[in-house]
Formats: structure tokens, C-alpha cells, sequence
């Protein structure tokens, strides 16, 4: 058995494919380093394995509120795999999910009024990256489904512990709700070093631009994973995430991402501030809970039509769509019920 880290991680994963030949593997790839790595590393397992076919589908969770520079870097990148992986295999794919109108950002912050997400109100990763995937799979067929994550141990020591205690290696199970399904992790033992060793030496997909992707790493590392594994910390600072997020104090990729010359992102960045300064403001929120409980609730619909005005001007500032016209129509269809509360009963 060899003792380069690579190497054993490529072998790991050709003993993975080998005994699981026929169920559907899917590849969580944000465009972040751990999870190019991760498709890197099965797709040299692959050819090496043996194997005349694979049902094989990379996907990407777009939640809509992307790092700008990270989401045009990877959906460049998601062009032209496509056609190198229908090269690879006639069952491989790529697939961009997406949650459902209701469940998007600026639809449940403009729409229905929830205030951003904090650590102890998170309720964007569940609905804009795990619930897609989640969905996705229940199409598929669960039991005879894996899905592979670019999870490293070494990340923090909470990640430690939650990898420690849910499996001894790569294998591990993800249970939504009454269902499970498997994940398979092959760059678990990697290093940060290993991992960008794997990026740069690994040919496979030539779609990646490795040069590239460690130049956007060069300020700002870390990545945003597509889904979690069970019980692991979600994405917090130093992590390319989405631009709104303000489960964190400071959004220093971003910051560090500016200070580096890219100052498109100055205006998410501003916007993304203000967002969380207006947060507990006391005026911009109902006085009570959507189910009578005493605390804060949404936000007023005054506060939401100013949101909506500052997100308009974002969108003409930096000539881009953050809103689609299904968003739109669907959050004016919100505001109209609460004009009339007992038809918008609803808890956060």
C-alpha cells in the first residue's frame, strides 16, 4: 500500500467504486478547493478502477446569493465539464439545483419577512443547500445512492470531533428526516497542502483551472459546503459563502477579496452590512411574533419595501439579476396575505 496521501485517497476510492459499481454517485462541488479535489480524485479513481460505466452526476447547489466571484468562476467551469464528462462516460452529467421560489433568500427576507440568519436562527443552509439536494436525491433512488463530499478532518477541531464520532473512514450515512442515504468522503485524511497537491497534479477534469481557482484562495479560503455532513458546523468565516450571510460578525473573504482588487463586490459587501445592522432594529420588525408569542417578528412590510428598493438599486449598480421575475411575483403574492394576517398565520 502506497504511502502518498494522494495516492492511498485514489486507491480508497477505487475500492469505494468498485463495491458500489452500480449505484448513482453524486459529487457536491461548490468550486471551493476541498470539493474540486474530491471530483478530482474520483475521477482518477475511475479510470483507474476498471470500470466500462458509471451513472456519475456532479451538482451544484446555486442558492442565488453566491459569492459573485466564486458562482461565475464555477458555472464558467460547469460549461465546459459537462462536455468533458459526457467525454469520460455517456452517464455523466451535470446538474444545477435550486430551491424552490418560496424557499429562496430574498423571497423569505422580502416576502415573508424573516430577519437574516444568525447562529442561533439559521434557517438559510437547510432550505437553499440541503433541502435541493435532499429533493434531488429522493428522484433518484436513495438506496442505491451516493454522495460525495469534499469533508476533511484537520478543518477544526468541532469537525473533528463530529467525523470521529459519526465513522472511522470515508463511509458515512446522512439522514434526512425518516430517509438516509451514503456519503462517501475520499479526501477525509488530505491536508490543506495535499489538497491543493491533488488540485494542481490531478489532470482530470481540464475544465479546472487550478492557477485560477488558488489565485480567488489567494485572500480568502475556505468554501461553503453543499451539504453537510451529519452534525458538522456550517460554513462561518473564512469561507467563500454566500455574499448576504450575516451568520457572521465580518465577512472577511469578501473584505480581503476587495482589498485584492476586486471591488465589484463593494456593493454586496455594503448591502450585506446594512442588512445586519437593520436586523434587531426594533422599528423595522413587528412587535410581536407571527403566532402572537411576545418577541420580535418580521419584518414590516414598510422595512421590506425599503429592502426591496435597496436590492433594486444593487441590481443597477452592478448590471446584474438578483431577483427573477418568478421571485418577484411571488413576494408581492406574500405581501398581499399580510395585508391580511389571519390568512399568513405562519411560525418562524
Amino acid at each position: 500500500m502506497t504511502n502518498d496521501p494522494i495516492l492511498h485517497a485514489i486507491d480508497t476510492t477505487v475500492g469505494a467504486l468498485r463495491s458500489r459499481a452500480n449505484a448513482h454517485w453524486v459529487v457536491a462541488f461548490s468550486g471551493g478547493k476541498d470539493s474540486t479535489a474530491a471530483l478530482k480524485i474520483l475521477l482518477a479513481a475511475y479510470r483507474r478502477s476498471g470500470l466500462q460505466t458509471l451513472n456519475l452526476t456532479v451538482i451544484y447547489c446555486d442558492t442565488g446569493v453566491e459569492n459573485p466571484i466564486l458562482d461565475l468562476y464555477v458555472k464558467s467551469v460547469l460549461d465546459d465539464l459537462g462536455g468533458e464528462l459526457a467525454e469520460l462516460g455517456p452517464s455523466f452529467e451535470t446538474r444545477i439545483l435550486r430551491a424552490p421560489v418560496q424557499d429562496r433568500f430574498f423571497v423569505r427576507i422580502i416576502g415573508r419577512g424573516y430577519p437574516p440568519p444568525t447562529n442561533s436562527f439559521r434557517w438559510c443552509t437547510t432550505g437553499l443547500r440541503i433541502r435541493p439536494v435532499s429533493r434531488f436525491i429522493e428522484t433518484q433512488d436513495p438506496k442505491n445512492t451516493v454522495v460525495v463530499l469534499g469533508l476533511r478532518r484537520s478543518e477544526s477541531q468541532q469537525r473533528d470531533r463530529t467525523l470521529n464520532g459519526a465513522a472511522e473512514g470515508p463511509w458515512q450515512k446522512q439522514r434526512e428526516g425518516n430517509k438516509d442515504y451514503d456519503l462517501f468522503l475520499p479526501i477525509l485524511d488530505l491536508s490543506v497542502a495535499e489538497v491543493w497537491d491533488a488540485t494542481f497534479w490531478l489532470s482530470k477534469p481540464r475544465s479546472i483551472n487550478a492557477t485560477m481557482l488558488q489565485d480567488l484562495y489567494r485572500d480568502a479560503s475556505g468554501e461553503c459546503p453543499v451539504i453537510r455532513a451529519p452534525q458538522s458546523p456550517p460554513c462561518a468565516s473564512g469561507r467563500f459563502g454566500c455574499w448576504t450571510c450575516t451568520v457572521v460578525r465580518q465577512d472577511r473573504s469578501a473584505k480581503k477579496l476587495i482589498e485584492a482588487g476586486y471591488s465589484e463586490l463593494k456593493p454586496y459587501f455594503e448591502f450585506r452590512s446594512w442588512l445586519s445592522e437593520i436586523r434587531n432594529d426594533p422599528a423595522m420588525r413587528w412587535p410581536k411574533r407571527r403566532n402572537g408569542a411576545a418577541g420580535m417578528g418580521p419584518f414590516t412590510l414598510d422595512a421590506r419595501r425599503e429592502i426591496l428598493e435597496r436590492l433594486n438599486q444593487l441590481e443597477a449598480v452592478t448590471r446584474t439579476e438578483i431577483l427573477d421575475s418568478e421571485e418577484r411575483g411571488t413576494i408581492a403574492g406574500l405581501w398581499r396575505l399580510d395585508h391580511y394576517p389571519r390568512l399568513s398565520f405562519q411560525v418562524f
